[in-house]
């Protein structure tokens, strides 16, 4: 103990908090008004600029003043109607490049006044864009030459195809499209169809530079072309230039393109190439593509061929050593490098005039895949935050309150121990809180529950260990030792369950998409931080208790005194009690699925109506009253950021298509709502009104994404169990987490919900959660056959369930508290994911008594279990440590 390098782990873990603790600065959003107030202009004269601060100070007690009527407004939203209502423009007011409008301005403050972690469309809005799909025309003209399947079509049977499949192509598009947001680490955005040619795509976006950064992404098409340059180019070019007249006409079939090279000081260098029209090859097989520099230090972008465009690039540079070959990307002529030899490797750099953001849009739109449609941006509105002000107020606030609750019953139940593991939770927020703003993670409101319930897991391994450290002290070692082999004796089982829930982090993370993705790399965040606090830190501060404090006595509370339940006598009737929950399960889901009432607006759309209105009324109450009246529906207010005009609009998305639905043939969907919300909220006076269908947001190559996402999960938990226990271990649990999944989620959508993307991500944590109770039982029941404490496998496994029993009911009591106080005042934004997450800790509590370990015993029942006879179906990787019990 005295020979731990004690001053060593002090100064990784000061290095490891300081420089996560750095990336969260500032922690907190500022103060909007102190930021608006901070971002004044300074006039030269003192006389203006007093004028300047009592103008802006008596808009700030304006706003101030709407807030105090309206609480869900937020400071952003109050700042904007007041200076509306008094005709101030903030433009003069506020620093600031290219400000047109109020509205850009209050983009400027809030970049100005955000978090060092972005906030998403729920807590702080964003931007939409409605987005028309137009056939490119290139992409029609090679179709009717062929295209990829060599069939030579008629314009007009090409465009007759395009209509009858348009939406197969718009799902393509759509994916494409979120492809290129992830690329900029924008995993949250929403992209849906919207009406019969347009995508509606939302991202958590509000500063104005980074809307057009965004919207240079969008539209680019990213057809990347190599054309060979006319052999005798140099002549050409030289006749062109010669030509004073300026009556240069290209060759049949070429065309004049340009590079153009800047240089400090002196004027552009331009130069002209006679280039083929139809290109040698396109870039539709790049597999990949990364922005890097040559041996100069000049920006390029390096690109990879699969093996079908690695043969056909080997074959057009065979065919044309000595010729130089045009880099065409979206009409653009990058460079002109000439060919020295045949190209086999599968590999191309495209050189030029880039700067460090351009290349990287441009090498993720290359990648990501090229359009067969030009996008044209018919909209941009920007949207208020989904959730009320005091929703996110009162929801962060609840999940303060439920790990306040967490951490005084872990001190009163293990007392200073407890108070050690209060301090590790403190740290791992911070972890936590800093590698999401490292990792440019997207925070939510489920998100912020889902931090929450991490927290609350991370209880687990700290449990794990104390109660390992009071088995050695009740088994006579005195304190040091007991800390000593509390720790060594527990890390087998808290790096196995937290190793199995991060290969499912890991896998979602490469292989899912949107909020799946968001959702993994929380998760992932989580699981690490927690390891490195309740293994190296915990240990680090006993470590300087046993040193300096000279501890000598470790008292603790404890549920169960000697458990010896016979859990093996209910093994039939629980297996009987899971077969119909089970059965239920399924036939609920397909009942559900046959009256198409099963999925939620996420993967169904639906239709969405959109009215002018005088006040605002907030989106829970009118959430509330169309869910009272039949309707699923979620509310979003935003506003035109192409007008010039006062364009506000309250958006509803209602679950199914209404003008299909509709019973009411005398009135459309958007006068049946409008009637309904006029007469239950008259303040409101909702007037107008547009209606149009939505898709879901979950297309085709999602849904795919997410399955086998969830199916790699799966086998990478097996492989793994496989590899540390035994094959039948490894089965018995993935059916222990079918089961905790069935289960759940037909529970769920007896209460008559729908399944959610939110609802999604609370199965996938369910599933983590589950794995994670059951390792532990399973490595107790390793470690007592090593041991060779029973005679039989069937005892072995009903003591280990007996010996665990303390943990397992301590870790899920403390997280189901965070979870259950998080349901009764979270709010409606996080209501399914966490009814969802309570079913979870029940069924995954009782299954990792009842279900996995109880299958392997019947696997094993029989079996002797000895020192003798090399523990037989139990693998061991471990070996024993001297002065071990045998």
């Amino acid at each position: 103990m005295d020979k731990r390098p004690l001053i060593l782990r002090t100064l990784i873990t000061l290095v490891v908090v300081a420089v996560f603790a750095s990336a969260i600065h500032p922690l907190f959003e500022r103060d909007y008004y102190v930021t608006f107030l901070g971002l004044l202009v300074k006039p030269a004269s003192p006389e203006e600029a007093r004028k300047v601060q009592e103008e802006a100070d008596a808009l700030v007690a304006d706003a101030e003043k709407l807030r105090a009527e309206d609480p869900n407004l937020y400071q952003s939203q109050a700042l904007l109607k007041a200076a509306d209502d008094k005709g101030v423009d903030l433009t003069k007011m506020v620093r600031g490049n290219d400000l047109q409008d109020n509205r850009d301005v209050m983009s400027v403050i809030r970049k100005h006044a955000s978090s060092s972690i972005r906030l998403g469309l729920d807590l702080n809005g964003g931007v939409e864009f409605i987005l028309q799909l137009v056939p490119d025309e290139g992409f029609l003209k090679e179709l009717e030459k062929g295209g990829d399947d060599g069939k030579n079509r008629s314009r007009k049977d090409i465009e007759a195809d395009i209509r009858r499949n348009f939406d197969r192509y718009r799902d393509i598009a759509i994916e494409t499209l979120r492809k290129r947001l992830e690329g900029q680490k924008i995993f949250e955005a929403e992209i849906a169809p919207s009406g019969d040619s347009y995508v509606a795509l939302r991202a958590p976006v509000v500063a104005k530079d980074e809307k057009v950064k965004l919207m240079n992404l969008i539209k680019m098409s990213a057809k990347l072309n190599f054309r060979m340059v006319h052999p005798q180019n140099l002549e050409l070019v030289a006749g062109m230039t010669a030509d004073k007249e300026k009556s240069f006409v290209p060759p049949f079939g070429y065309e004049l393109m340009k590079t153009s090279e800047f240089r400090a000081g002196q004027e552009p260098l331009v130069t002209y190439y006679v280039v083929e029209k139809r290109p040698a090859m396109t870039g539709k097989d790049v597999v990949s593509a990364y922005p890097n520099k040559d041996q100069f230090g000049q920006r390029m972008i390096a690109l990879s061929f699969n093996a079908r465009g690695a043969a056909q690039f080997a074959e057009v540079t065979r065919a044309n050593v000595g010729r130089q070959m045009a880099i065409v990307l979206d009409d653009h002529l990058y460079c002109a490098p000439v060919i020295k030899d045949a190209i086999t490797g599968g590999q191309a750099t495209i050189s030029g005039r880039f700067s460090d953001e351009e290349i990287k849009s441009i090498a993720d739109a290359l990648v990501s895949g090229s359009f067969p449609f030009q996008i044209k941006i018919d909209a941009v509105f920007d949207t208020d935050p989904k959730l009320g002000a005091a929703n996110v107020a009162n929801g962060i606030w609840v999940g303060v309150f439920s790990l306040l609750f967490v951490a005084a019953f872990m001190c009163i139940y293990y007392r200073l121990a407890g108070v050690i593991a209060v301090c590790a939770l403190g740290l791992n927020i911070v972890l936590v809180l800093g590698a999401m703003a490292a990792f440019n993670a997207t925070l939510t409101l489920p998100g912020i529950a889902g931090i929450i319930l991490t927290i609350g897991m991370a209880v687990d391994a700290n449990v794990l260990v104390f109660e390992r450290i009071r088995e050695e002290m009740a088994g006579g070692k005195n304190l040091r030792t007991s800390v000593d082999l509390g720790y060594s004796r527990a890390f087998s089982a808290v790096f196995d369950a937290n190793v199995t829930t991060l290969i499912t982090a890991i896998i979602l993370m490469y292989v899912g998409t949107g909020a799946i993705k968001g959702f993994a790399v929380t998760l992932s965040i989580g699981i690490l931080s927690s390891l490195f606090t309740a293994l190296f830190v915990t240990r680090l501060i006993f470590d300087y208790l046993f040193r300096y404090f000279h501890l000598q006595k470790l008292t603790m509370m404890q549920f169960f005194k000697n458990a010896h339940f016979n859990f093996r006598a209910m093994r039939g009737k629980v297996f009987a009690i899971s077969g119909f929950l089970i059965v239920a399960s399924l036939v609920l889901v397909g009942v559900r699925i046959h009256n198409r009432s099963m999925l939620g607006i996420d993967f169904t759309g639906g239709t969405v109506v959109s009215f002018n209105y005088a006040e605002q009324i907030p989106q829970g109450e009118i959430e509330k009253a169309l869910q009272a009246a039949g309707y699923e529906a979620t509310v979003t207010y935003k506003y035109n950021a192409m007008s010039t005009t006062d364009d506000r609009k309250l958006e509803i998305l209602v679950r199914g298509d209404l003008t299909k639905e509709s019973v009411d043939t005398t009135a459309s969907p958007k006068d049946v709502l409008m009637n309904l919300l006029n007469k239950e909220f008259p303040k409101a006076q909702l007037s107008g009104g547009l209606e149009s269908s939505v898709g879901g947001l979950i297309g085709d190559e999602f849904t795919k994404a997410a399955l086998i996402a969830i199916g790699l999960s799966i086998i990478g938990i097996g492989v793994y169990i496989s590899l540390r226990y035994e094959f039948t271990f490894a089965l018995s649990s993935i059916l222990a987490l079918a089961h905790d999944v069935i289960i759940a989620l037909g529970i769920f959508l007896a209460t008559g919900r729908t399944v959610s993307l939110t609802v999604v991500a609370a199965l996938l944590t369910v599933i983590g959660y589950s794995i994670n109770d059951t390792v532990v039982i399973f490595d107790r029941i390793r470690e007592n056959a090593r041991l060779g404490v029973c005679g039989t496998f069937d005892e072995n496994v009903n003591l280990s369930v007996n010996q665990t029993l303390n943990r397992t009911i301590l870790t899920s009591f403390t997280t189901f508290i965070v979870v259950f106080v998080l349901f009764l005042g979270g709010g409606i934004a996080i209501n399914d994911f966490v009814l969802i997450m309570m079913l979870g800790i029940v069924i995954g509590t009782y299954s990792s008594i009842y279900i996995s370990p109880q299958l392997v015993s019947l696997w094993h029942a029989k079996e002797p279990v000895s020192t003798n006879n090399n523990v037989k179906s139990v693998r061991n990787p471990e070996p024993k440590k001297a002065g071990e019990s045998k």
